[in-house]
């Protein structure tokens, strides 16, 4: 693109410039010639106005006759007029003719126009040329009564002739210099135009071939720096999104895989007791103790079809808002959780600040169960102590829940909002279900417009907060 750029531009620079330039020397041609006519016809004037007026007064002595006499004094005014004008380079001759008066009738008058300047005798203006030089050529008669004369005038023309030529030399010089100069600077500039180009061009080459780091350098405040800006932000965001495709590619690989090994352990539970079953001997307490085994398998899987369907559920869910009592809602879950705080010998103290939260109730009472039973989970037995607090800053009201359990890891934060996630990595289900509890609390907290952080530090405690945004 940038050699036909340069092609085109050039081609129409030429064919610009070598016009004006011919127009120019066209110009400077007709108006040396014209000037050098003009000259001409003035000193042609000039010479036969004083010849005439001489030649009268010689005729006027001889008594109007051509005898010897007045041709030998018309022979030295001749001479003396030649040698006057030989030196300005002007060489004049004077013939005489005889014209008959048909002749004289037939003959058409050439009316010249130099510069305002008008004869009405006949006259012949030529240009010629002779052994390389150049003369202006007159020819015509004399006024009357002399108009058998006829007066030559030539006019040695080969200086200005050779100046004119060698300013038109000069002026193609000039103009074949000047085009190689512009032809230089114009692919300089067209060079540093398309260079930028280039280096899109080239840098969206490696970001076509996966490199999606690739950027521009931006220098200035022109437009092509402008393009490179907002080229590079269009790659950023197509590396943002390459990005979020491949974590999500990578998350929904992990999901398959957490779900396959989550559904895999108790169907061959299921199927080991099943198999026992049918094969082994068994009274009635080991078939109710295996039965029984099927069953809590079962309600297992179950569990993990509910969480993912709830899942599923919240991402399209339209929430039914109303006015929550945090107070009732604390009292709540103290209730439901009462059983499992006595057994695991944990304590619960719930502290609020403010009274009511909007968002939909049975949600923020599943979140918080699903938090305060973790928190249960993560303490010894007989030493934890749980705090369930509401409180406000600024325009947003927390819900946080703290604990003094086994906390968890630095590394490990980012990744326990996963579905089928564990801390406890030979994945057991002594300390909690299939790993959605966390991932369903997120969901909710995103559908209520809220933010969900945890901070932990392993064998000190963890706090997760919700932080809603009031209206």
């Amino acid at each position: 693109m940038r050699i036909k750029t340069f092609l085109a531009t050039y081609l129409l620079f030429l064919t610009l410039l070598f016009s004006i330039s011919v127009i120019v020397s066209t110009y400077m041609t007709n108006s040396q010639t014209s000037m050098l006519r003009d000259k001409s016809v003035r000193e042609y004037q000039t010479i036969s106005a004083n010849l005439a007026n001489d030649l009268h007064r010689l005729y006027s002595r001889s008594a109007g006759a051509f005898d010897v006499h007045f041709q030998q004094a018309t022979d030295t005014l001749m001479r003396g007029y030649q040698r006057y004008y030989s030196q300005f380079g002007i060489a004049i001759g004077l013939t005489k003719t005889l014209l008959t008066d048909d002749q004289t009738a037939d003959s058409q008058p050439s009316d010249i126009q130099t510069d305002g300047i008008h004869t009405n005798q006949y006259m012949q203006l030529s240009f010629i040329q002779k052994e390389q030089r150049h003369f202006i050529h007159i020819i015509g008669t004399l006024p009357e009564p002399l108009h058998f004369f006829r007066l030559t005038y030539f006019l040695d023309i080969t200086d200005n002739i050779v100046e004119m030529q060698n300013i038109q030399r000069v002026l193609l010089i000039f103009t074949i210099i000047f085009s190689v100069v512009a032809a230089l600077a114009l692919y300089v500039i067209l060079r540093r135009i398309f260079g930028p180009l280039s280096i899109v061009a080239s840098t969206s080459q490696k970001i076509a071939n996966g490199q999606y780091d690739e950027r521009i350098e931006v220098k200035g405040k022109n437009e092509i720096a402008s393009m490179a800006f907002y080229f590079n932000r269009m790659a950023e965001r197509i590396e943002e999104q390459i990005k979020q495709l491949e974590n999500e590619a990578a998350s929904k690989q992990q999901f398959i895989d957490n779900f396959a090994h989550e559904i895999r352990t108790p169907l061959t539970s299921i199927y080991g007791y099943a198999e026992y079953i049918q094969k082994a001997p068994l009274d009635a307490d080991g078939v109710i103790d295996s039965t029984q085994a099927i069953i809590k398998e079962s309600n297992h899987m179950k569990n993990i079809a509910d969480s993912l369907l709830k899942l599923a559920t919240l991402r399209n869910l339209t929430l039914t808002r109303t006015a929550i009592s945090i107070p009732s809602l604390f009292e709540n879950i103290e209730q439901t959780l009462k059983q499992f705080l006595t057994d695991r010998g944990v304590k619960l103290i719930c502290k609020y600040e403010v009274e009511t939260l909007d968002g939909q109730e049975d949600l923020i009472k599943s979140l918080l169960l699903n938090l305060c039973s973790n928190a249960i989970k993560s303490c010894a037995e007989g030493a934890g102590v749980i705090y369930l607090g509401a409180k406000k800053e600024g325009d947003k009201i927390i819900l946080s829940v703290t604990d003094n359990g086994c906390g968890i890891s630095q590394e490990e934060i980012g990744k326990i909002t996963e579905p089928f996630y564990r801390v406890d990595k030979a994945r057991s289900k002594e300390h909690g279900g299939a790993g959605l509890g966390l991932a369903l609390c997120k969901q909710i907290a995103e559908v209520h417009g809220a933010e969900m952080t945890i901070e932990s530090e392993a064998s000190v405690g963890t706090s997760i907060k919700i932080l809603f945004t009031t209206p």
